[in-house]
């Protein structure tokens, strides 16, 4: 509703929400400036290849970035009109988003373990404590080797399923491969599994088409982001999902997805 053809936005952070703001902004006509401390945006989950890639896209369609800055503060009179970045630079601005990221509200709770950063922690069965269960953006869970909170409704789908079934009884176990979406300009990106860090990004194709990329460390392929190779990309899921993920040797020399299932 704040949005009028002609306004001034800034939105602060390059996250996926902000970036699919700035999107649907320039498509009603609304000037778009992007003010993030990283310099990559999207570097860390998807690699800074691929994040150079959407950064150029969204230059292209005419957003501004601001990376490496912070805002310092906003001033206006009853409402904002300007945000200040940490080196002085004075933006113009109708409104202003927050893209920053959020904390689980599980302050409230008592009886059961937080994690550092708010989560409930949850065993493979999501449970949280006697009669207790804990599902979806709020609960870490094991995974893989480690432990992890994903804020993504398919994988709150996925976890609402499970603890409904342990809530009757049924002792099964989280075995879901986490996926998740985003529509960015000229990309409509999947990504399949999770990839808490990667030592490199194996490439086959290249972001400015038709592509997959598959994050690895080690010999082991952790997670992929694709445009236009769904197929391969619901194939690698169902690889997963039995154990049977290609390794990094394997993807390095074009393994053929769908011929594995």
């Amino acid at each position: 509703k704040a949005a009028k053809s002609g306004d001034k936005a800034v939105l602060v952070g390059s996250s996926f929400i902000s970036l699919e703001l700035a999107q649907s902004l320039k498509e009603q006509d609304v000037s778009v400036s992007v003010v993030a401390p990283e310099d990559v945006p999207f570097a860390k989950v998807l690699g800074e290849k691929l994040g150079r890639a959407i950064k150029k896209n969204h230059e292209a369609e005419g957003v501004t970035f601001y990376l490496g800055r912070t805002t310092e503060s906003f001033s206006g009179n009853g409402k904002v009109e300007t945000a200040v970045l940490d080196d002085g630079t004075e933006l113009e601005a109708d409104f202003v988003v927050l893209g920053v990221g959020v904390r689980p509200a599980t302050d409230i709770l008592s009886g059961v373990e937080l994690a550092e950063d708010g989560g409930v922690v949850v065993d493979a069965h999501l449970q949280a404590a006697p009669d207790v269960y804990a599902a979806g953006d709020i609960a870490q869970f094991p995974y893989r080797d480690g432990r992890t909170r994903i804020e993504h409704w398919r994988l709150a789908a996925q976890h609402g399923r499970l603890a409904a079934r342990n809530m009757l009884n049924e002792g099964a176990e989280f075995e879901g491969v986490p996926y998740f979406w985003t529509a960015q300009p000229g990309l409509k990106l999947r990504y399949v599994g999770h990839a808490e860090d990667f030592d490199e990004v194996i490439y086959d194709g290249e972001p400015d088409g038709d592509f997959i990329a598959y994050y690895v460390k080690g010999d082991t392929v952790l997670a992929a982001a694709g445009n236009g190779r769904d197929k391969e990309l619901a194939a690698l899921n169902h690889l997963m999902a039995q154990g049977r993920a290609p390794s990094a040797g394997e993807v390095r020399g074009e393994a053929k997805l769908l011929e594995r299932l």
